[in-house]
This record gives C-alpha cells, sequence and structure tokens, in this order.
C-alpha cells in the first residue's frame, strides 16, 4: 500500500485492531489539517481518529472500515451480549460481528440494541447448542456457526433463512455433532438444494453414522430404519400387553373368590362387586355362638324363629348340631366361622364367663377384620351383672358397634335384616350401616348401652 493517497481519518483505525500496524511499517498517510505525510506506526489512535465509540461491548474493538461498522469480540471470554454500538451513530448502514472462540450458548435475541443491524455474523467456536430465526438479524449476509454444539436446526429456521429468503448468500455449518436421522431429513433436504450457499457443506459429518455425511446420507434408508424399529417396538409392546391381560384373565378366573374378597376388604369397585358373590361358597348362614347356659332360647326360640319362618329358611351352624364329638375344638370353631356367612353372638352373663365362647367371638372379630366386612351380629340376651370379666377384645367391640336387645319389640325385624337377605327377585345389601367408625343396624338404630353400664 506504500506510496498511495492515504488520508489520515477514522477510516483508518481498523488498522490498530490486532495490531495490524505491524505489518504496513512503510505506510504514510496525510494529515488532513496540514497536508504533510506521516508515517501511520508513529501515530497514535487519538490522533489519527478523535472517535470514541459509544455503547461498544466491554473488552470488544469497535471501529469503521470503508461502509461498515466492524465489532471485534474475538476471544474475549464472553458470556452473553447485552447491547452493541449501532453503525448509525459513526455515520454506516451495517455491522459486522465477530463473537467467535468465546463462551456463548445462545446468541442474543434480535431485540437487543444495535444487533438489528449486524450483516455479518461470526459466532464459530462457541458452545451453541440450539438456534432460532429470533436470535438472527433479518438483514444477515453471512452467517458462520462453525464448532459449536448445534445436532440439528428447526424447519422453522431453515425456512427463514434459506428456502423462502435469498438475504443469506454464505452459511458455515462444519465441525458440528449433525444428526442423521428421520426427524432432521428436512435439513438434508435443505442443504442438498441450497449447498452452493453452504461453502463447507462437504465437511458435514452425520455424529451418529461413520463416513457419512449430510449429502450422502440415504434420508429413504434412515426413515425405513426408524419405522422398522418403531413398528417392532409397537408389536412387542402390543404382545407384552396382550399376554399381562391374558395372565390376569387367567388368574382372575382360577383366584376369582380370592380377588373379590381381596377388593371388597379394600372398598374397589365395591359397586361391582356382591357379598353373595363372596359367600356363594361358604355353608351356612350363620353360626351361632353361646354358652351352653343359654341353649335353651337358642333351640327354642332362635333357631326356630331363623329357620322355619323364612322362605328359603336360613342355614344355621351350632355346635350341638353341627360339630363332631372328639373333634379338636379349635379348629370346629375356625371351620365353622369360616364356613358362615354370619356370626351370632348370643351376648349373655354365661358368655362373658365361658373361656370357649370368648374364643369363638375372638375368632369371629379376627375373620371380619381380615375381609373389611360386618360379619358380627350380637344379641344381648338376659341382664350382663358384671362386665368385668368382659375381655378387652370383646369390651373394646362393644364400645365402637351396636347390639341387638332380644327385648327390642322389632328385634326380629332387625335380626332379619341384619342376616344375608334372600328376597326373591332382586338382591338387598346386607352390609351393617357404618357412621362415624361405629357400626350400626340399619333401619331403627339403637345406641349401645353396654358402655354406659361397663363405665
Amino acid at each position: 500500500m506504500a506510496g498511495n493517497p492515504v488520508v489520515c481519518d477514522c477510516k483508518l483505525a481498523w488498522i490498530y485492531n490486532s495490531n495490524y500496524r505491524s505489518i504496513f511499517t512503510d505506510l504514510q498517510c496525510k494529515q488532513s489539517s496540514n497536508e504533510l505525510l506521516t508515517d501511520v506506526a508513529q501515530l497514535r489512535r487519538d490522533e489519527l481518529c478523535a472517535w470514541q465509540p459509544i455503547l461498544c461491548p466491554t473488552n470488544c474493538d469497535c471501529y469503521t472500515q470503508s461502509d461498515w461498522l466492524n465489532i471485534n469480540c474475538t476471544d474475549r471470554q464472553l458470556h452473553v451480549i447485552e447491547q452493541l454500538l449501532r453503525p448509525e451513530q459513526v455515520d454506516r448502514r451495517s455491522s459486522i460481528l465477530d463473537i467467535s472462540v468465546n463462551r456463548l450458548t445462545v446468541l442474543p435475541p434480535n431485540t437487543t440494541f444495535g444487533y438489528a443491524n449486524v450483516t455479518q455474523l461470526n459466532a464459530s467456536y462457541n458452545r451453541i447448542t440450539s438456534l432460532s430465526r429470533f436470535q438472527l438479524p433479518a438483514n444477515l449476509t453471512v452467517l458462520d456457526i462453525r464448532s459449536n454444539d448445534l445436532k440439528t436446526l428447526t424447519d422453522d429456521l431453515l425456512r427463514a433463512i434459506l428456502n423462502d429468503s435469498d438475504n443469506l448468500q454464505f452459511l458455515y455449518l462444519s465441525e458440528n455433532a449433525w444428526m442423521c436421522d428421520c426427524a432432521a431429513r428436512n435439513l438434508l433436504y435443505t442443504v442438498r438444494a441450497q449447498q452452493r450457499r453452504i461453502p463447507d457443506v462437504k465437511l458435514l459429518n452425520c455424529n451418529n453414522l461413520q463416513n457419512v455425511t449430510l449429502l450422502t446420507a440415504n434420508v429413504v434408508d434412515l426413515c425405513n430404519v426408524e419405522g422398522s424399529s418403531f413398528t417392532i417396538a409397537s408389536i412387542t409392546i402390543a404382545a407384552l400387553v396382550i399376554i399381562i391381560f391374558l395372565l390376569l384373565i387367567a388368574l382372575y378366573y382360577k383366584y376369582n373368590l380370592e380377588v373379590k374378597v381381596w377388593l371388597h376388604a379394600r372398598n374397589i369397585l365395591t359397586c361391582y362387586i356382591h357379598e353373595s358373590e363372596l359367600d356363594k361358597n361358604k355353608k351356612c348362614d350363620a353360626f351361632i355362638s353361646y354358652a351352653h347356659q343359654d341353649a335353651d332360647f337358642v333351640n327354642q326360640t332362635l333357631l326356630p324363629r331363623l329357620e322355619e319362618c323364612e322362605d328359603p329358611p336360613f342355614l344355621i351352624c351350632t355346635h350341638e348340631r353341627n360339630w363332631l364329638s372328639g373333634t379338636y375344638i379349635p379348629e370346629q370353631i375356625i371351620e365353622s366361622v369360616d364356613q358362615s356367612r354370619r356370626t351370632i353372638i348370643v351376648l349373655s352373663q354365661h358368655f362373658i364367663e365361658s373361656d370357649w365362647a370368648r374364643m369363638e367371638f375372638r375368632t369371629a372379630h379376627q375373620c371380619s377384620l381380615n375381609e373389611g366386612r360386618a360379619r358380627i351380629i350380637i344379641v344381648k340376651y338376659g341382664e350382663i351383672t358384671n362386665t368385668d370379666l368382659l375381655d378387652k377384645e370383646l369390651r373394646a367391640y362393644l364400645q365402637m358397634n351396636t347390639y341387638l336387645d332380644c327385648e327390642d319389640p322389632r328385634f326380629w325385624d332387625k335380626l332379619r335384616y341384619a342376616m344375608p337377605h334372600k328376597a326373591a327377585g332382586r338382591e338387598r345389601s346386607t352390609d351393617m350401616l357404618e357412621v362415624n367408625g361405629r357400626i350400626y343396624v340399619t333401619e331403627q338404630v339403637e345406641l349401645n348401652g353396654l358402655r354406659d353400664e361397663s363405665a
């Protein structure tokens, strides 16, 4: 450049960037004030150009060159760009922005002050993972995003900068981890259609395919492989679902009763599970537990009314009629309770004093707890003169539940209602009513008087 009529003014300020003065050691320029030739290497920047850039990013170099405003921020460890010098401030129309070799993970939005006027953008050698059309200036002509962490470009971005626009002249994309799969087919098609505007198009390697580029990847094969994988996965999942469904059906039919009892005990799908289904394999409607001193009441009053006055009659089990002599008594108790839909406790002073009778209550109570259903019907017979003999389980049950008094005028109606129903043509709920943790016989409710007596 030596010997040219170079003028010492702001247009020459670029020579101070990156120490270009060391290259032009013999360059002289003519000062506009005195028309004297002066060595450029001897001029201070403020002598060459009194202009001091406003809003130039910290640690960046801002200078004019020809018709451009240059903003050089390369290798300045930047994390974010908050504002830029606008070219109008120095009588220019557009900017060149170099933010390469930094730590940027995203580009600034195109609403950033001064960013909209950038026409050439070098954002290479950063850590950018995604790119949006809202991060690019509208009049961009050169974009360099080499050596970032990009895997794909969205269809919206490709359409905005390449397919529907002729503004962008050069796009550099190499040294990114491009994924070549069916989801990236639009990127593959666009790169091939617009390769004249992508100077490094032959260097766009597929990160997930060895020795394959975006130009050589077979889109049809990629989509067929993914489609086949999806089809195989779908068929496998459907087959597993069918197998599991069939196994559940088989288990349900094999353990039908156990499943229903488990569901009913936990109040799951109770509207579809009737007590008659749960108890259809039980042999008796009720097992009557009583002390032998109360046998006359049971055999002459209770049994006849239950077995002879119903249509069809209730099937009742008692230890006098149904137990085998010589058999182990605890086993007989467990079997009788387990095979009966209800356990009627004839609660009297004799019952409280009987060890075997209390064992029968405990067995029935435990069975009721296990199934989560009210199976015990307590019938108070005679006066309870000494409540001190009540064991803690029976006392707790009486405090939390109600009983039927055989002296009540509506005793038989209430007892029949508490028993398993066999009304012709329809089934009625045989559950007892539970209110605030206490169990009552539905229709007319009788409060527990034993609690007051024991107190």
